[in-house]
């Protein structure tokens, strides 16, 4: 090659290498904005009891649901208290005097009360309801999120608790898109008691990376290199990997029946990425249904028929 074509080369890949650097300068204090937003509590106004997103009319309209049916029946609902590792984590449990009990893990940002617009199903199947402040969120304690690594040592506690206090005999995890993550490492736990029986993932992400890489899509912000920026901040800050943060990796080895839900319409965990999770469980009573007209946690909502119809039966078969 003469000189000259050695010369063009060092300039493209100059120029190459720069681009990547300097897209690298311009998106970072984008993604450290919106890390700290999602990621890290810094004062008791983040992820505070409450409505997550007040601008979305269906999201708001379903929030407003569950708090007037937890008025009809406050007489039911006993604040409750654990220690895990340290922190104190606060919920609200709906006791109805049965044996068996649903702990709600909600998806990121979401609070006890997010819980209570699912509690009248769980308790038509007649499970007693325990809705949680996830560590970092609520009146729990704790400062980073963990994508469910930390989070499911402290739903082991609550079901020790639940066992010991009230004489539950089965627990049922019911995982909101990443409480589905959280469920599957309290299922993989050594330590995870043999009354957490049964699983009902409602959305469940496919991959974190995969799920994250839909919402940047969303939210119209370039997927790279803003999500491998977010996966860095993630790993330096909450101690936990992102790419680790992955149903698929460990849905294989959760045992207990499960159900997997997905809606028709979900853009984040889109249904043929759920059905691939049911494929690939390894529970010997799993069951798959596809919510028609539903979007992302919100099969409920949408389709209360068809959300009831599959979770009563499975809840009542278990």
């Amino acid at each position: 090659m003469p000189f000259w074509g050695y010369i063009i080369i060092g300039v493209v890949v100059a120029l190459l290498l720069g681009g990547v650097i300097a897209s690298f300068i311009i998106v970072n204090p984008i993604a450290q904005r919106i890390f700290d937003k999602q990621w890290i509590r810094k004062d008791g106004e983040m992820f505070k009891r409450g409505c997550s997103d007040e601008t979305v009319d269906f999201h708001l309209d379903m929030f407003k649901q569950g708090m007037a049916y937890r008025e009809t029946v406050l007489d039911h609902i006993k604040e409750v208290a654990i220690l895990s590792e340290g922190l104190k984590m606060v919920g609200e449990y709906y006791d109805f005097g049965f044996k068996k009990a649903i702990i709600i893990l909600p998806g990121r940002a979401e609070t006890c009360y997010y819980g209570a617009y699912y509690a009248p199903t769980f308790i038509k199947a007649g499970y007693n309801v325990l809705c949680i402040d996830p560590r970092a969120h609520g009146l729990s304690e704790g400062k980073v999120l963990t994508l469910g690594f930390k989070e499911s040592l402290d739903t082991i506690e609550w079901a020790k608790f639940l066992h010991k206090e009230f004489g539950i005999e089965h627990v049922c995890l019911y995982g909101l898109c990443g409480g589905g993550t959280c469920a599957c490492l309290t299922f993989l736990n050594k330590d995870c008691p043999s009354y957490i029986d049964s699983f009902i993932a409602d959305c469940p992400y496919y991959s974190f990376y995969d799920v994250n890489k839909r919402h940047i899509k969303d939210e119209g912000k370039p997927i790279y290199p803003f999500i491998w920026l977010m996966m860095h901040k993630i790993k330096k800050y909450c101690h936990v990997s992102g790419y680790k943060a992955a149903p698929i990796k460990y849905i294989k080895d959760v045992k207990v029946p499960t159900l997997f839900l997905a809606g028709e319409n979900d853009i984040f965990s889109i249904p043929t990425k759920v059905e691939k999770l049911y494929k690939r469980s390894g529970s010997e009573r799993k069951s798959f249904a596809l919510i028609s007209h539903a979007r992302h946690s919100h099969l409920r909502y949408d389709n209360l028929e068809e959300y009831e119809k599959n979770v009563i039966s499975f809840l009542e078969s278990n």
